[in-house]
Parts: structure tokens; sequence; C-alpha cells
């Protein structure tokens, strides 16, 4: 293993395409290049044979401009997601930085950081985990059932659907069932069943054959990352031979973003919404 006594700030490979002006500012407030006893290492790993920086981008910045080469380096032995770094050395090499002196030219103000760094960041761990994620259909067995009880508990604990309770076995038998794993791990699910509407309606005659999705479910720490659109554009293609509408009710509390999900991203149309709003009474009528 390359000795990392012997590493310089140009030996490294960054995984990390901006540097915020702010956060400049700030070390270069306490940075003393005659004094490093207080400088934190940075961390560095090798992946496919070059050595790494894996945090301290900034701190890098900071001692070339003060005309250092040599700081204190660390190997990190933290049990990272390496799959989101290989594919951030491979964004930066595509914009030609290969040491921590190509970043001299890419310090941007705290706005644009988050932007053009900290939002690519979100979007491509996103698109890391989405890679990983497989998403089937699957019959319904004993320790199925109990999987998707146990995370419609846990759905039924976040309080964030009007009305909303863990499901029982009725609730489930009878639904095509549709699982995103992560790994060994169900992340989220979607179930429903096919049937023929039995009357006509604005939007579909009597006899129309319609799959009616019961629930749709991500865990919490795998949202806003793709999982939920997987699943159901998933189940779309499943049924397409046999349904001519997908449809669904919900009574989510944050309707927006539900909205959001349902109209602009899965491309579906509004049919019907039921409202509500509290009659705030008069206490001086006697």
């Amino acid at each position: 293993m390359t000795d990392i006594r012997e590493l310089k700030l140009h030996d490294l490979q960054p995984s990390q395409f901006y540097i915020s002006e702010k956060k400049l500012h700030d070390i270069r407030e306490w940075f003393d290049p005659q004094n490093l006893s207080g400088f934190e290492p940075i961390p560095v790993k090798i992946l496919e044979g070059v050595p790494v920086m894996t945090d301290g981008h900034t701190r890098a910045v900071a001692a070339l401009l003060c005309g250092l080469d040599r700081v204190p380096f660390c190997w990190d032995e933290d049990d990272l997601d390496w799959e989101m770094y290989r594919r951030c050395v491979q964004e930066c090499r595509k914009r030609d930085i290969f040491s921590p002196a190509d970043l001299l030219g890419r310090i941007i103000p705290e706005s644009e950081y988050d932007e053009k760094w900290n939002q690519w960041c979100d979007r491509m761990q996103a698109e890391v985990i989405r890679d990983r994620i497989v998403i089937k259909e699957q019959d319904l067995d004993d320790a199925l059932l109990d999987i998707l009880i146990r995370l419609s508990t846990d759905w039924e604990a976040e309080n964030s659907c009007y009305g909303y309770r863990k499901n029982e076995k009725a609730d489930i038998e009878g639904n095509r069932i549709f699982i995103a794993k992560d790994g060994e791990n169900f992340i989220g699910y979607l179930f429903g069943y096919l049937e023929k509407s039995e009357r006509s309606t604005s939007i579909m005659p009597d006899g129309t054959s319609v799959f009616e999705v019961e629930e749709l479910y991500v865990k919490p720490e795998y949202r806003s990352k793709g999982i939920g659109k997987m699943l159901f554009t998933y189940a779309e293609s499943a049924v397409r031979n046999e349904a001519d509408y997908i449809m669904l009710s919900t009574a989510t509390k944050n309707w927006r973003a539900i909205f959001h999900f349902y109209l602009d991203e899965l491309g579906m149309e509004f049919w019907s919404a039921r409202l509500f709003k509290k009659v705030a009474h008069d206490e001086t009528v006697i």
C-alpha cells in the first residue's frame, strides 16, 4: 500500500468538483500554514489503485492557496458508499479535475454551490440507490404477509394519512402484490386488484377493466429517490394487457407532494376530490 506519509496534495484525486466560497473563507479565517497541529487530516481511500480524497476538499484548497503541498492525511476506514464515490470520481475526471489544484478555478458562491454540488449529490445518490433496487411481483405467503403488515404498521405510526390503520390479513389477500427490495431489505410495496367498473362515469363506460391501487408505500429513508415511481411503473407494465385504467384514492395530509407525484411524475389525471374545512364557531352566540 502507498505510504501515506509520502503523499502530496497533487497526488490525490478529488471526489468533489466545486468548492464553496463561504466554506473556504471560514477555513482561511483560522488556517495557519505555519502551524498544522490543529489541521484535521484529510481522509484518503485507494479506489482502483488511485488515492482519492473522500473529504477535506476545502481544506486542501486553502492549503494550496497558502503555497502548501503537504498536509496531514489519514486512511479512510469508514464504511462509506464507495459506489457513490466512484461515480463522483468519474464525474470529476469528465470535468478535467485530477488534483486539488484543478479546484482552484471552481470556487463558487454558496447559493451556486448548493445547486451545482449538493443537489447534484442528492440526484446521484438517488440514482445509485435506484440501481440496486429490485422491483418484482410476488405471491402472498406467510413471510410476505408478515413483512407487509409490519411496513403498514410503520405507515400507521407516521400519521401521514387521514384514517389510515395498519393492514390485517384480509386487507391484503386477493391483491396483486409488487415489492421493492434493497438487497434483502423490503423497502416498499404496492398492491391492488383488477375489477370491472359497475357503472358508467364521466371518464369510463360500464364494464371497463380497472386496476385499483389499494396502497403504495415506501419507507421514509427511501423517499424522493424514485422508488415509488419504480413500483408504480412496474405494476402498470404488469397489468397493461389486462386493464384499461389504473385508479387510486389518497387521504394523505401532504396533498401537494402527492399530487405532484401522481399528476406530474406519473402522468395520472385528476378526477375528483372530497374536501373539508372545519367551521369556526362564534363563541359569542348563546
